[in-house]
């Protein structure tokens, strides 16, 4: 059921949502904040306020948020200010875009051996819940997806069940970003394991519409995997000495390192295997995976050598390409 605006801009902002969908914009998360301003809004509305009063009060960087979560909220507002100034709405007030900070990229987490071993065998331990009976059989099989492949934790949470062929040994995935669809086939070993899986998951929920399901149609939320993924973490015993705080997201930087680290060390012909993993990784160009070989040198050794010729060429990612 889709839920409602409940202030009075309820009947722009609805309009507005529309055309960003008629845009080809999935606009689930400017969504979601955007329906977290009209409850706000609606809230002060009746007390005399101007709209901009509410507004600048609303996009304060809150205490419990960085500044990139700040820019991710704030977005949305500032597009449908635009929105209702192309309207012409009397009260239109548009966020200036210096309002938060320059976003800034976090730094990824590069897994060792011995915490991807502890962090995997935590997993398999897992048991289930009253309010979620498959999280010990899910869990594990999803998180393997993010290390083998390099998928984005969005795509893998979102994978439907239609779109994993394990006889071929491949999956779909189907209007993410960058190159919109893609098919991955999976390693022999990740392929066997997931073919025992179905089989579980399939006596469970016979119907169900996500490959990773939490129930029969519904899968895990965004906002919960990083809880998930922490409590993994803790439970394994493994902390932040080996470097910058460990996310789900960073299995698929350590893919992208693994992969070249490991063409490397084959001696292949790294620039020639690059669009492979441009295409695989589902980067909208070239420049994207070059951030990769741009961090690189940093942990590999092996990389100083070779790269040491595009050090000052390789331009920066935008964060949502990653």
């Amino acid at each position: 059921m889709e839920k409602a605006f409940v202030s009075k801009l309820a009947p722009i902002m609805k309009s507005f949502v529309a055309f960003k969908h008629s845009l080809g914009w999935k606009y689930k998360t400017s969504e979601y904040y955007l329906h977290e301003f009209d409850r706000y809004y609606a809230k002060h509305e009746s007390e005399g306020v101007s709209l901009k009063e509410i507004i600048k009060s609303w996009i304060i960087l809150r205490d419990t948020e960085c500044s990139n979560t700040q820019r991710v909220r704030v977005a949305p507002i500032r597009e449908f200010g635009k929105y209702l100034r192309s309207l012409g709405y009397a009260d239109a007030y548009v966020v200036s875009n210096k309002t938060c900070r320059k976003q800034t990229r976090t730094i990824p987490h590069f897994f060792t051996d011995d915490e991807i071993i502890r962090f995997f065998n935590t997993c398999d331990t897992l048991t289930p819940r009253k309010e979620n009976p498959v999280r010990h059989l899910v869990l594990p099989m999803y998180f393997r997806l993010l290390y083998c492949c390099g998928v984005r934790t969005s795509e893998a949470r979102l994978l439907l069940r239609k779109n994993v062929n394990l006889d071929g040994g491949y999956i779909d995935i189907i209007h993410s970003k960058g190159p919109k669809d893609r098919r991955l086939f999976l390693p022999e070993d990740l392929r066997l394991l997931y073919l025992k899986y179905d089989a579980v998951i399939e006596n469970i929920f016979p119907d169900r519409t996500y490959f990773f399901p939490v129930k029969s149609h519904s899968c895990y939320q965004s906002e919960s995997i990083g809880p998930n993924f922490n409590k993994i973490w803790r439970a394994a015993g493994l902390g932040h000495e080996s470097g910058s705080k460990a996310r789900a997201y960073d299995f698929r930087h350590h893919f992208a390192f693994a992969t070249l680290n490991r063409w490397i060390k084959e001696e292949s012909d790294v620039y020639s295997m690059l669009p492979y993993l441009v295409r695989y990784m589902g980067h909208a160009c070239l420049e994207s995976t070059f951030y990769y070989l741009h961090l690189v040198p940093e942990f590999f050794t092996t990389f100083s050598e070779k790269t040491k010729i595009l050090e000052g060429l390789l331009p920066e990612v935008d964060h949502d390409e990653e």
